[in-house]
């Protein structure tokens, strides 16, 4: 096969993998489950070679870049509980390696993301002139989106979505790495570049310094579509992750990941897909991230 003569390292990315509904995913994307989840995995580790944030982080020190030696990680973005009663034992019966992003304000359900929040509200509404309302909002709208939840007296309480700090510690314990990711989860291209680095500092300074890390990684919440050079060169990180898929990017510690939310059959075809985009893309000379 064609695609056998190119190596290409790829870093698949998800939020949770559950057989049991969740409110606050159902209504936002397709839910991965447990079957389909280890179907992904069989296919990462018969193609692709397993690496740690650690080892990544190593090697770019040493040669000013990753070689392309289809290495693979996967990581988790935003901290939810499933991390670690599901996905984590899956990963250590399998002795792979993972990064889970985690957003300060979240930890133990201080606070919810306001797209969990807005899922919840659909689930107990019918008008669905609102529900199309709803699914616009931004983190702009959260008072509209905290008075509906008061109007319709859902109990944020009554669900655990998040990981709480022993969970966090115990992953690391049990040899994860953990990143930041930002502190509210807003969209980058709807704040301001200041706000971009308050939300980027702070949430990398807290995962740091509250779980004493020698590292700091960061994956932008959404996309990190509107972030410009000058954020790069502002921050202070080992890495940084985007969402848009197989490509390369302009700035060699900006990794691109592949979004796996989006893989709801044969992990095969799915993985090919992307991996033969990429190729034609490179061939237009579109294959690389630009901010």
């Amino acid at each position: 096969m064609i695609l056998n003569l190119f190596k290409k390292n790829i870093f698949p990315f998800y939020h949770t993998v559950s057989d049991k509904r969740l409110i606050h995913i159902d209504q936002l994307y397709p839910l991965k489950s447990i079957d389909q989840f280890q179907r992904e995995l069989d296919f990462f580790q018969k193609n692709y070679v397993n690496i740690s944030m650690i080892e990544l982080i190593d090697l770019y020190e040493k040669n000013g870049s990753i070689p392309q030696e289809n290495y693979f990680h996967l990581s988790f973005d935003d901290g939810l509980k499933e991390c670690y009663s599901i996905i984590a034992p899956i990963l250590k019966e399998r002795n792979l390696d993972a990064t889970f992003f985690i957003n300060p304000n979240f930890i133990d359900n201080q606070e919810i993301f306001y797209r969990y929040k807005v899922a919840f509200i659909l689930e107990n509404i019918t008008d669905n002139n609102l529900k199309k309302e709803l699914l616009n909002y931004s983190i702009h709208d959260l008072k509209k989106i905290d008075e509906l939840i008061l109007k319709q007296e859902i109990k944020l309480n009554d669900v655990e979505i998040y990981l709480n700090e022993t969970e966090i510690k115990a992953l690391i314990h049990q040899g994860f790495t953990i990143g930041a990711h930002s502190m509210n989860h807003p969209y980058y291209r709807d704040i301001s570049f200041e706000q971009q680095l308050i939300e980027t500092n702070e949430s990398l300074d807290f995962i740091q310094q509250k779980f004493n890390l020698d590292y700091r990684v960061f994956s932008f919440p959404f996309t990190d579509d509107g972030v410009s050079i000058n954020f790069f060169n502002t921050i202070k990180s080992d890495f940084t992750f985007g969402t848009a898929g197989i490509k390369n990017d302009e700035i060699s510690t900006n990794i691109q990941r592949l979004p796996m939310d989006n893989c709801i059959s044969n992990p095969a075809i799915f993985i090919k897909k992307n991996r033969y985009k990429f190729y034609i893309q490179k061939l237009l000379q579109k294959h690389v991230v630009s901010h």
